[in-house]
């Protein structure tokens, strides 16, 4: 629902409530982002997330994104005293592993889960083809349900106003993130980025010696 659809005074305080959330006008123009395919889901907002419910938006994405570094961590060397138990470990580590896995695959079978859909993502927002039947326009707020990880059916739920919508794309500005969800993001952020980079100057070196 937009502004103009509303009541004066239903309009006065959500353009208050407006004002008082941060978001970038311009979400991809500055800092880092990367290009990938993800599954994505917009829910446009008929109102606003009170503060509470905004604080359990940011403190679900945190533990999500904590969950999403654990997967990127790479193992450090370790002291050959403790081989023995580090390779215990790593076996019991496997087998709750395979155990998550098998259970991803059944909630993820149950789940309605969207299909991947390409994007540009940053710290501040993204840019993805506009979903069929959304409805969105500039100006709306709306839910991003973005699944960073696809082995498990739980996406961060971002609150987002639409700073561009036309009839090929739309692009979302992050809005009241909080200093935890903007770090673990930035750090999401710089490692894919980082691989995309290596990825694409050694896709320039295969290129040069097949030449």
């Amino acid at each position: 629902m937009g502004f103009g659809s509303m009541n004066p005074r239903v309009r006065l305080k959500a353009m208050r409530e407006d004002a008082s959330l941060n978001f970038s006008s311009a979400p991809l123009d500055d800092g880092l982002s990367f290009e990938d395919q993800l599954p994505l889901a917009i829910v446009p907002c008929e109102v606003l997330p009170t503060m509470s419910e905004r604080v359990r938006l940011n403190d679900r994405n945190v533990s999500l994104l904590k969950t999403h570094a654990l997967e990127d961590f790479q193992r450090r060397e370790i002291d050959a005293d403790l081989e023995g138990l580090a390779s215990e470990i790593e076996r019991l580590d496997q087998k709750i592993t395979l155990v998550t896995e098998l259970l991803c695959d059944l909630l993820v079978a149950e789940a309605k889960i969207p299909a991947p859909i390409p994007m540009t993502l940053s710290v501040a927002g993204l840019r993805c083809p506009l979903p069929e039947g959304a409805g969105l326009q500039t100006g709306d707020w709306a839910i991003a349900e973005l699944y960073l990880i696809t082995t498990i059916p739980r996406p961060l739920k971002i609150l987002t106003k639409v700073v561009h919508a036309d009839a090929d794309s739309v692009t979302l500005s992050f809005a009241d993130l909080s200093d935890g969800v903007q770090s673990m993001l930035g750090r999401l952020v710089f490692r894919h980025h980082r691989r995309e980079i290596a990825l694409r100057r050694a896709g320039q070196e295969k290129l040069s010696s097949d030449q």
